[in-house]
């Protein structure tokens, strides 16, 4: 009876306090849901206002993890300088005025002028549109996990950042899967603005409870017998906080290497890039649910191994990699590093009174990893080399942090062996890197979209030929000879749809021909005298290389001109202007890679090209993709719209690579000649397929 009386009290507080822990773990999960989710619904109602460019994307990046950074240095400094009571009254006011400014649909009066550059005004919509919001979401994880840890410091609380992560995995997974399928951008903005507002009420009434004199108290009393002051809640040094920042940026530079490797130099297939973030998050899982997810000697020998295997595979020949076995090799090594860099930060975790500092720590060096691979090595490499290079400082890292505990085990002594040889492998491997891709190159450059490689080679019958690559994507061949360097090849061939369109066109006089996307230029060589070329591009280095490795813009008799920037935008601004382009042929070519420029493939985006075009044009969109049936897209927009359309497939010669087309007009004689007729291929029924628009579309309905 005594004992149950000595316990009956503590049984009383802990019930009593499970509504207040469930509480603060959904508002913890809410949050970080909320958080991963804004990012792609937000990026999708700005896309047609700035073009689907790499600054922008970049620029939305940096804007991100710059107020995630600011989120947990304002929840560090809160948790150490202002009182609860204080901290809590003020943290209510940011939610409130968060919810004010709600929903998240960016105004009409922020829409940019096209001709100024992007990145002040991307910045600016995004601060007015999501800023407020953001920053709330991005403080909850540290703070409320602050606030958690004072009020029942019995508990794990790094178990919540697990939960945390749990929930971006989540968000992750459930957006392009359950939720735009099915919502457009405007019901998605509408519905996350409802779930915010539940959000704040959550965080407030958390921020009350936290604050409140009577919870001070009692988190006070049972952290007096909770044995707080032990060697795990020392103060971290100076050296701590360098080895969490040098391990979260080791894994978000491995994951821009890892991503960008596979989906350019592997398999450029749509939505692949989801598979290494979903690794990544679910590393922090494991590593910080608190049931031992990561175990050192269970992660030091694969990571040996596969270490050395990744930097091998790096430098085979792509005829030699599969994806059936590359990508595999890949994702289960960059799990493995992953879960050695958060295992070893799991490791290294402070005591809850300096978490907020650890997860500023984290925060920092993710942003740092981040920029390092996303805007640093554009400018200062000239090709993809951060996996190797990666890899390398990954097998340094390694060595160095086990050290101590290889030699202290001298039954280790092979696997330190081994540790030394992947080391010195990875290094000489990102240097045979180097020295392979130099092979052949004529010139290679990169920015921010993209790395672009000439490359000579001799064909089949042993004549030269120069061909532009991006990662696995070629973007034009030209042949060496004097006669090769006037024929059209690879997509744009003499059996080609746009051939049919050229010589159908050919008879007009001063014909006008729009084309999205220069590659080589090799549209130019259907160019006759009199007749007028304007190419779109968007990426500057594209009309460099065009220019200096190749001769199609300098042999056609065409005149031509290029016009730099995001094509829709620009054709859109050209109207607005009052300058039309009077197209007789718009030839629309965008889509071969495995980012497809949705803004290009929507009603809003047909409507533009339409009042370019004279009458009788045609718009030939060029819908060759391994992963993607874009045919019935083009279909179901042409129907829309009252035009017809024929889908067409090249003959399958040298030069020329075997190609798609549907060609789209309102020219009935057009489409009736007999040898169109004769060629064309049936398009696929468009079912309950909607037109995309801006506001809607999904390319899981166009997955092959």
């Amino acid at each position: 009876m005594n004992t149950l009386s000595q316990r009956w009290p503590a049984l009383v507080s802990r019930h009593a306090a499970l509504p207040v822990q469930a509480l603060f773990i959904t508002c913890i999960f809410l949050s970080a849901f909320l958080l991963f989710l804004v990012q792609p619904i937000i990026a999708k109602q700005i896309t047609p206002w700035f073009g689907g460019s790499a600054a922008v994307w970049t620029t939305a990046l940096m804007f991100f993890q710059l107020l995630l950074l600011a989120g947990y240095l304002y929840s560090d400094l809160a948790t150490r300088w202002l009182r609860p009571r204080t901290h809590a009254w003020v943290h209510v006011g940011l939610l409130v005025l968060a919810v004010v400014l709600l929903p998240i649909v960016p105004e009409t009066a922020l829409k940019p002028d096209p001709h100024k550059a992007p990145i002040g005004q991307v910045l600016w919509v995004l601060l007015a549109t999501v800023g407020l919001p953001y920053f709330c979401l991005s403080t909850t994880g540290p703070l409320l996990q602050a606030w958690y840890s004072r009020l029942f410091p019995r508990q794990r609380v790094y178990r919540l950042f697990a939960l945390s992560n749990l929930a971006s995995l989540a968000a992750l997974l459930a957006y392009p899967f359950v939720i735009e399928p099915f919502t457009g951008s405007l019901q998605q903005a509408q519905g996350w603005s409802l779930v915010f507002c539940l959000f704040a009420l959550l965080c407030a009434t958390s921020a009350w409870a936290a604050g409140r004199p009577k919870g001070q108290a009692a988190a006070a009393s049972e952290m007096a017998g909770s044995g707080w002051s032990t060697a795990s809640n020392l103060a971290p040094t100076w050296a701590d906080f360098g080895l969490w920042l040098l391990l979260s940026m080791m894994g978000s530079m491995l994951l821009l290497a890892i991503t960008s490797h596979i989906t350019q130099n592997i398999a450029p297939v749509p939505f692949l890039w989801l598979l290494p973030l979903s690794l990544y998050l679910l590393s922090f899982i494991l590593c910080f649910e608190g049931r031992g997810g990561y175990r050192r000697a269970w992660f030091t020998a694969p990571l040996i191994l596969l270490l050395a295997a990744m930097a091998w595979c790096t430098n085979l020949p792509p005829r030699l990699v599969a994806i059936g076995w590359a990508v595999p090799l890949y994702a289960v090594g960059f799990f493995v590093c992953c879960m050695f860099c958060h295992g070893e930060l799991s490791l290294r975790k402070p005591g809850p009174q300096y978490l907020t500092r650890f997860y500023l720590c984290l925060s920092l060096g993710g942003a740092l990893g981040g920029l390092a691979v996303g805007a640093l090595a554009p400018a200062v490499l000239d090709n993809y080399y951060e996996l190797p290079l990666m890899l390398a400082a990954m097998s340094v890292l390694m060595l160095w942090l086990l050290r101590r505990y290889l030699t202290a085990n001298k039954a280790a002594w092979v696997v330190l062996a081994l540790a030394v040889a992947s080391a010195l492998l990875t290094a000489s491997m990102a240097w045979v890197f180097h020295r392979q891709h130099a092979m052949g190159v004529v010139s290679q450059q990169r920015n921010f979209y993209a790395a672009s490689q000439v490359v000579e080679s001799r064909g089949g019958q042993g004549e030269a030929k120069r061909a532009l690559f991006n990662g696995t994507i070629l973007h034009g061949t030209q042949l060496r000879s004097e006669h090769g360097q006037r024929t059209p090849t690879t997509y744009y061939g003499t059996s080609s749809g746009v051939a049919e369109v050229m010589r159908y066109t050919a008879g007009r006089v001063g014909r006008h021909v729009g084309v999205i996307g220069l590659g080589v230029g090799t549209m130019a060589a259907w160019g006759q005298s009199g007749d007028d070329f304007r190419f779109y591009e968007l990426n500057p280095h594209s009309q460099q290389i065009a220019e200096r490795d190749f001769t199609y813009l300098k042999n056609s008799p065409a005149h031509h001109s290029v016009v730099l920037g995001d094509a829709r935008l620009m054709l859109e601004a050209e109207l607005a202007e009052g300058r039309r382009g009077d197209f007789d042929v718009l030839v629309v070519d965008a889509f071969s890679g495995d980012s497809i420029p949705v803004h290009l493939l929507t009603r809003e985006a047909l409507a533009i090209y339409r009042q370019h075009l004279r009458p009788g044009g045609i718009i030939a969109f060029h819908v060759s993709n391994l992963y993607l049936d874009l045919a019935p897209v083009v279909l179901r927009l042409a129907v829309d719209a009252g035009m017809q359309a024929v889908q067409l497939k090249s003959r399958p010669s040298q030069p020329e690579t075997p190609s798609y087309w549907v060609l789209v007009t309102q020219d009935q004689a057009f489409v009736s000649q007999p040898a169109l007729l004769a060629r064309k291929l049936p398009l696929a029924s468009v079912g309950n397929l909607a037109p995309w628009t801006d506001g809607h579309n999904n390319l899981f309905e166009a997955l092959h």
